[in-house]
């Protein structure tokens, strides 16, 4: 039990130090074990190699920033501790397939490469039901936003909370169902931000607002029943580990929350319940994937 909470706690330190030296001395010295020990010690109990492990979730950090933000691959590769930009396309050519420029500018995001991070308590990974939506119109009201990678969860949830405020009026009792749709893109502005995009919409008959378009095509449903404050950790969740164990391709779309306001509510305190399922536009590339 010591050592699963020894490689447990690593772990947590490794992902707070991806921009930071992961050299196997400097994982071996936070350890407090010799690097030889650790290495076995971590082989044993995650069945991975432990400098390979770093290695990817370095570069899966890497391949993020690619997508969310307009930050150069030379920045990137600095900020990643690559001694140069030709060493980290290399390493990220050989994990992901394609040079960091040409998997930046691919209008879809496959999940090919991405190291899913390590979980000691073995929490099981959300599963999808694969569903087809088709073309619905919706009435909402827009929020927008900027924000690091790091601010993600936390700004997510406020512009979340500010869109719903907006939209629901007090004398209106609870819709059957309700929409919340998020799109983020690099900030043309600030190169180490994303822009976030969130829209909250109703059925045309129950409110008034701008139009809103849900694009038809399939999706990747997950269901979430928990307290707001779990909503975002529970999202984090679904892209670092349920879509790349999945193998699938998020191709381009919004994400969409769908709310059922009468088991909940479509936001408040950390404390409040919510009940709703969240959909990630996908195109398969596996047959194994459960269709529901």
């Amino acid at each position: 039990m010591h050592q699963k909470n020894v490689i447990s706690q690593l772990l947590v330190w490794i992902e707070q130090s991806l921009d930071q030296p992961l050299t196997l001395d400097n994982i071996a010295a936070k350890s407090g074990y010799s690097k030889w020990h650790l290495q076995r010690m971590f082989k044993l109990l995650t069945g991975e190699v432990l400098g390979t492990y770093a290695r990817r979730r370095r570069l899966t950090a890497a391949a993020r920033e690619l997508r969310l933000t307009s930050a150069t691959v030379a920045c990137i590769a600095d900020k990643y501790q690559f001694d140069s930009q030709q060493t980290f396309t290399r390493g990220f050519k050989k994990q992901f397939g394609l040079p960091p420029a040409a998997y930046r500018r691919s209008a879809d995001w496959p999940s090919y490469g991405l190291q899913p991070p390590l979980n000691m308590a073995n929490e099981p990974t959300p599963e999808a039901d694969i569903i087809v939506l088709p073309s619905m119109k919706l009435v909402g009201h827009t929020q927008q936003g900027s924000c690091t990678l790091g601010q993600l969860g936390q700004s997510k949830n406020r512009l979340r909370q500010h869109a719903w405020r907006n939209l629901l009026r007090p004398d209106q009792g609870p819709p059957a169902v309700a929409y919340g749709l998020m799109s983020l893109k690099p900030d043309a502005q600030q190169r180490d931000r994303q822009q976030m995009v969130y829209t909250a919409a109703l059925p045309e008959e129950n409110a008034a607002g701008e139009a809103v378009t849900i694009e038809p095509g399939e999706y990747a449903r997950f269901a979430y029943q928990g307290q707001v404050a779990g909503l975002q950790n529970f999202i984090a969740r679904l892209y670092d580990t349920a879509i790349p164990q999945m193998n699938a391709v998020r191709r381009e779309g919004q994400d969409i929350e769908r709310f059922y306001p009468a088991s909940g509510c479509c936001y408040g305190d950390d404390q409040a319940a919510i009940s709703c399922e969240y959909l990630i536009p996908i195109r398969r590339g596996e047959d194994d994937l459960r269709v529901g």
